[in-house]
């Protein structure tokens, strides 16, 4: 996820995938409630155990986008809208309601974050010759996340958009929470990216072998925390951080929130 020319605050005149996501249905979350059909419920089993082996192991994305294909097939849209935040909500709404958007939302934008706070340390840390590698298991882990390969920018957009709150925009206040919590979320990252490739690496392979790892072990830690605050939706308690999980499990705490409060609010 790249932080774009605006940085993250920046929501703009976006042409990118989650604003052309966004502009294809007025509520996609709600769109996404009504696709009923064997059809669609194939193409979301397929697209929940291509989702799983992705994130389980070091292939590609070809299986998840072959599976995004389905999908959209089976919602007569067109597969790119899929390809945004908005599209990862939708898929996670598809798997697992209201608490699946958020956690599809956080995933991609904390997996995007990431992603970028770990191409800078790199770029900054490691040698010159093990940087390609490093950053080919950069992609193919961000290729394994819906959502996470789109700007903070587009990302700002599609929640500004409506998309996910019935059609309506929402309050920019919600918005500027999301955008300040993102930017925390991508400084702790980059702290601790600093920290994994500076260590001494015998070869390109095992600096991307250790890279991928903690790639994992992020994200992992992200899915839990915002797991927590995503079941408030489902259970109607309020969403609020109580902290205690480290620089980057905080930040990620209250991105959960504000993207739970968000959501909460199409209501």
């Amino acid at each position: 996820m790249s932080d774009g020319s605006d940085g993250a605050g920046g929501v703009g005149n976006s042409g990118g995938n989650s604003a052309g996501a966004a502009s294809s249905a007025s509520d996609a979350l709600g769109a996404a409630a009504d696709a009923l059909g064997g059809a669609v419920d194939t193409a979301v089993d397929a697209l929940g155990a291509a989702i799983s082996n992705a994130l389980g192991t070091a292939t590609d994305a070809l299986g998840l986008d072959n599976a995004l294909d389905g999908l959209a097939n089976a919602l007569g849209i067109d597969a790119r809208d899929l390809q945004g935040i908005v599209g990862a909500a939708v898929v996670g709404m598809l798997t697992g309601g209201l608490p699946g958007a958020v956690m599809g939302v956080v995933n991609g934008l904390v997996g995007g974050s990431v992603t970028e706070a770990a191409r800078g340390a790199i770029a900054d840390n490691l040698p010159a010759g093990m940087q390609p590698l490093a950053n080919l298991a950069l992609d193919q882990f961000a290729g394994r996340i819906p959502g996470a390969s789109v700007s903070v920018q587009d990302a700002l957009a599609g929640l500004a958009s409506g998309a996910l709150t019935n059609g309506r925009a929402p309050d920019i206040g919600d918005i500027g929470a999301i955008a300040r919590s993102l930017t925390d979320v991508q400084s702790a990252a980059r702290g601790v990216f600093d920290g994994v490739t500076s260590g001494n690496f015998s070869t390109a392979a095992d600096a991307a072998s250790t890279l991928d790892r903690a790639l994992g072990g992020q994200l992992a830690q992200a899915r839990d925390i915002a797991g927590g605050i995503a079941d408030t939706l489902s259970s109607g308690r309020t969403a609020y951080a109580n902290g205690g999980h480290g620089d980057f499990g905080n930040a990620v705490e209250q991105l959960a929130v504000d993207v739970t409060r968000l959501v909460a609010s199409r209501r």
